[in-house]
């Protein structure tokens, strides 16, 4: 099945290498309009149907958030394309908003096209787009908050709620002190590095915890922590200095 594209971005040249890399690459993707005026970008869309635009953010006259607010409602995906830094990439992470990272290369088109059809029909909402707005106006700000994608939208969880996160092959589970828990379609090494800010540690390659609720350190059978809910987690022979680390700044008696 194909499905229908629309790239939008001022320079000719990132609508030109991109729409090169689908055709090459990513079959399923049919791209039918390559726009670089924002303002007949909105025509375009007003008037015509897609399942999904990448939209660049970062546009004279209008930039992509008011590309969107131009449009009363819309049904397809957003993929927003960006050159934006490392630290306001998290912002994207946070949101749950999916983005490719200038200059794009085809795997990352591939891996960004294999995660949006398997989350097809879950449109970027509002909640979102302001979410992600506000974020990257406040990069260099801790955030506190951050939004999950499930099966029905979002869920948003203040971030010291989270008591620990478990890699299931290309998916995590995210654990909460109220006992909910969330599978999110990122590996554990994209999580860390939006929580790793917030104190949370790597302590071995299948758990990212949140030291504030560790109960205990258990040095036998090669290291391990149990945490308030009782679940015993493995401590990596690599990670112990870490940990060690963060021991030695605890009042002892």
């Amino acid at each position: 099945m194909k499905y229908s594209a629309v790239l939008i971005d001022d320079e000719i040249h990132c609508t030109e290498s991109l729409a090169l890399i689908m055709a090459a690459g990513v079959p399923e993707i049919n791209v039918v309009a390559k726009l670089n005026d924002p303002v007949k970008a909105v025509k375009f869309l007003q008037s015509h149907s897609v399942d999904i635009v990448f939209l660049d953010i970062e546009m004279p006259e209008m930039n992509g958030f008011e590309l969107l607010s131009k449009l009363s409602d819309f049904s397809f995906d957003v993929v927003f394309v960006t050159a934006y830094d490392q630290y306001a990439i998290k912002a994207f992470t946070y949101s749950a908003i999916s983005y490719l990272l200038k200059p794009v290369d085809e795997d990352d088109i591939r891996e960004t096209i294999d995660r949006w059809l398997e989350k097809k029909n879950k449109s970027l909402s509002i909640s979102q787009l302001h979410l992600m707005r506000d974020l990257l106006a406040n990069t260099n700000k801790l955030k506190t908050r951050v939004a999950l994608p499930t099966n029905d939208g979002l869920e948003f969880l203040e971030i010291q709620s989270i008591t620990r996160c478990e890699s299931e092959s290309n998916y995590t589970r995210i654990y909460c002190s109220d006992n909910s828990k969330y599978l999110i379609c990122r590996t554990l090494k994209e999580v860390e590095k939006v929580l790793q800010e917030n104190g949370f540690i790597r302590v071995h390659h299948s758990h990212l915890i949140n030291p504030q609720y560790i109960r205990k350190f258990i040095r036998n059978d090669g290291g391990f922590i149990v945490m308030d809910d009782g679940q015993q987690i493995s401590v990596s022979r690599t990670k112990k200095d870490r940990l060690f680390e963060l021991f030695a700044n605890v009042g002892r008696l």
